[in-house]
């Protein structure tokens, strides 16, 4: 195996000292650009490597921001992740990423790895189930935060640092609210039984909404955020209601293609007597058959935010940003009330 290289080695190839080889290599302003040239040419042809951990040393700091996701067999979070990485990405950081699997144990392990890493700041979207307990008995020591952290997407209740979400409550309701608009009085709710801010608030949300218009939703459906659980649970509807309206208020995107596919097999025409109504606006779901109409979280504002609470040491409150209705082919329009053009955001203030 070859020695690495080291800065000694293009000293003396440059005929420079060690220091000044270092700055040159950072292109410090106060050499020549001629020599930084040199010096980088000399560390190229002799297979120098940064070492990063030697800088962090000499700095105290890693540059490293640790993300941990919950389950990338979800699209939303390979959206969440994009996100991430972009920010990062423009901060000149380094991305350390964690997937819990929605596991609180997997979770626990990678905060600990964070820390011990020396993360320059932590982000978070918890595991199912994940308590103040859980976060604090790791990240904090005499009651406060070892490393900046944050929590997006998903909120704690009580832990005490920056929470960014989206209004999830609002994101129910404007599901709802849709769907109602269309003239839908036969409305389930699919999914969100799992233990997270996000499924309690978009559920509750939706219901409320109903009750505001004096309906009744005809099932709630708590399940697995997965395509196949929104199959299973169309189908078993769809077999009951083999005719006439019936309207499907999904918790995420996902489960909504999987009522899509139910859809289909049961050759009910979406956008005519069923419609569909998702929550995420994942990427693909624009190109889904008929295309999705959904609630639309705006993940790229919500990490933005995030990433400045935690590298900025933002306030222990919790920043929500409002959610948008975006109408597509799989919500049927009441012939006596004007549809909404195609893709068109709406308020449905």
């Amino acid at each position: 195996m070859a020695l690495r290289v080291t800065l000694k080695h293009i000293a003396n190839a440059t005929g420079l000292s060690i220091s000044s080889v270092s700055l040159a290599l950072r292109g410090d302003p106060r050499f020549p650009k001629e020599t930084v040239a040199r010096v980088r040419e000399a560390a190229r042809s002799l297979g120098y490597i940064y070492n990063q951990a030697a800088a962090d040393l000499r700095t105290s700091r890693s540059n490293t921001v640790a993300v941990c996701l919950g389950d990338l067999s979800n699209p939303i979070f390979n959206d969440m992740l994009i996100s991430a990485e972009n920010e990062i990405h423009r901060r000149g950081k380094r991305l350390l990423l964690g997937i819990s699997r929605e596991s609180r144990e997997r979770q626990n392990d990678f905060l600990r790895q964070a820390l011990q890493i020396g993360c320059e700041a932590i982000l978070v979207c918890s595991a199912y189930g994940t308590t103040r307990e859980d976060l604090e008995d790791i990240l904090c020591h005499d009651g406060k935060l070892i490393v900046p952290t944050c929590l997006f997407f998903r909120s704690v209740e009580g832990f005490a640092v920056p929470q960014v979400v989206a209004d999830e409550y609002e994101s129910g309701r404007l599901a709802a609210r849709a769907a109602i608009a269309a003239g839908h009085h036969t409305i389930y709710w699919v999914g969100g039984g799992h233990g997270t801010s996000s499924a309690r608030l978009r559920r509750q949300g939706a219901l409320d909404e109903l009750a505001r218009c004096g309906l009744h939703p005809a099932g709630v459906l708590p399940g697995p955020t997965s395509r196949a659980f929104g199959f299973e649970a169309a189908i078993q509807v769809l077999d009951e209601h083999t005719s006439g309206e019936v309207a499907f208020l999904c918790f995420s995107d996902l489960i909504a293609l999987g009522v899509l596919a139910a859809c289909h097999a049961r050759h009910r025409t979406v956008g005519d007597e069923v419609s569909v109504v998702g929550c995420d606006d994942m990427d693909e779901v624009k190109y889904a058959v008929p295309p999705l109409s959904t609630v639309r979280i705006d993940l790229t504002r919500i990490v933005a935010a995030a990433m400045d609470a935690a590298l900025d040491g933002g306030q222990a409150e919790t920043q929500s940003f409002k959610p948008t209705f975006i109408q597509r082919s799989s919500l049927r329009a009441r012939s006596d009330a004007p549809a909404l053009s195609s893709d068109r955001q709406e308020s449905l203030s």
